[in-house]
């Protein structure tokens, strides 16, 4: 405990981490003010912006809390009518508000696409005519009316501060094992008391504590903020209209993931986003411990997180260039080198390289064989707390249903995997 205590103030001391740590923040803040400061609703006529708009939205929508039927929508558009108001400076209706632009959006033959293109609405159709009328039917999931945009403000706000949340791990763990690497202190601090298996025990336990630490006061911000200026309303409302969606998917009968309940969907969104960002911190401490100085480890494991989505974006067209296929099989990749630090010290140097080969090739023809039935690609740290993602994983639902589930198993497996791997390596340094 008193190693683990040093090493943890070790990492919180550092001005970097200070720095970082407030730059973060910043930004987190800042990001979440944009959705207040942007806010506006005209009710009767009258426009209000900001925090003020967020309330009076609240409050028209509480008279028609509930399930939503076709007596709702039509009083919600004889009391409100529809948007209408449209200037080339703004890219939505002007006199908008929360009801009567959830009532144009999905009931309704209206739309806004941009300035250019979109359609004032005339009239409305019945619920049951409606996609999300015949998703609700499909599924057996009522259609929910509550004021749920702070979910969608909630994923936004989750999203980018994990964004934000991986830079500050990759300058907070870097220099963990790096520094001393890099200052000529490993001999000397593994010749205390405790001993070698202690000292790297207590580093990881820290730097894997700051990774939770980072995540936890990102998730605790957001919901605090969330909850006192949009409340929590809408955890039974369906995701595709509280994301606010052009459409609701059909395939496999519309159980997919625009139908699913928004409760469900952050909940599978704060569960991802904490395994990106432990197997972010856990990529970071491999690369730590096998790197000469701060520096190498930092610019080593930046490339690493952001490479192969780099390279997918660029080669999507190509999707079976060798390079394209490597960027979506990146993990097994790195898990193969990984695996390098349990090659043993061989006499002859062919046979250690040849082990070393087979080490990335194993994980990488495992991944070839399986990769049309598993999107290996979707368990990388930036793919994990990117919830665009999800709906590519959600195509899979319907032949593979455990794809979720494996999908977590393989990012904590791959989590452990880099942790075990950085211990081995520092400790047979």
């Amino acid at each position: 405990m008193r190693l683990y205590k040093m090493e943890l103030y070790k990492i919180c001391s550092k001005k970097l981490f200070i720095c970082s740590a407030i730059a973060a923040l910043t930004i987190i803040i800042l990001y979440s003010g944009i959705f207040v400061v942007n806010a506006e609703t005209t009710i009767n006529d009258v426009k209000y912006t900001g925090l003020q708009a967020v309330k009076m939205d609240r409050k028209i929508t509480e008279e028609w809390k509930g399930v939503l039927t076709d007596e709702k929508v039509a009083q919600i558009v004889e009391r409100y009518g529809f948007p209408s108001g449209v200037s080339e400076n703004r890219n939505y209706f002007l006199d908008k508000n929360f009801l009567n632009n959830f009532v144009m959006r999905e009931f309704s033959d209206g739309y806004f696409h941009g300035r250019d293109d979109y359609h004032v609405a005339t009239h409305v159709y019945p619920i049951a005519e409606t996609e999300l009328g015949k998703a609700s039917e499909a599924t057996g999931k009522p259609i929910v009316l509550e004021y749920g945009y702070g979910w969608n403000v909630f994923n936004n706000i989750l999203e980018i501060g994990c964004m934000v949340g991986i830079p500050f791990v990759l300058f907070a763990l870097s220099p963990i094992f790096s520094e001393e690497n890099y200052i000529n202190m490993r001999q000397i601090l593994f010749t205390t008391k405790e001993g070698k298996t202690r000292a790297v025990t207590a580093k990881i336990m820290a730097g894997i504590t700051v990774a939770v630490g980072a995540y936890a006061v990102i998730l605790t911000l957001d919901f605090v903020f969330v909850w006192s200026v949009f409340g929590l309303d809408g955890r039974d409302c369906l995701h595709q209209w509280v994301m606010e969606e052009n459409y609701v998917y059909t395939w496999n009968n519309y159980h997919n993931i625009s139908t699913m309940y928004i409760k469900d969907f952050i909940r599978l969104a704060v569960v991802f986003c904490f395994i990106g960002i432990i197997e972010a911190a856990s990529i970071i401490l491999y690369f730590s411990a096998h790197c000469n100085s701060p520096f190498q480890s930092v610019i080593i494991s930046a490339l690493c997180l952001i490479a192969p989505v780099c390279i997918s974006t660029i080669w999507r067209g190509n999707f079976n260039s060798i390079i394209f296929i490597v960027s979506q099989l990146f993990d097994m990749l790195l898990l193969g080198i990984a695996f390098m630090s349990f090659v043993p010290d061989l006499p002859g140097r062919a046979g250690k390289t040849a082990i070393k080969a087979l080490c990335c090739i194993l994980p990488l023809s495992v991944g070839i064989y399986f990769r049309r039935m598993f999107p290996f690609y979707y368990t990388i740290p930036l793919m994990l707390v990117l919830t665009e993602g999800y709906h590519d994983i959600d195509i899979y639902l319907s032949r593979y249903p455990w794809i979720r589930g494996m999908i977590f198993l393989v990012a904590v497996f791959s989590s452990a995997a880099f942790i075990v791997c950085s211990h081995k390596k520092y400790r047979s340094l």
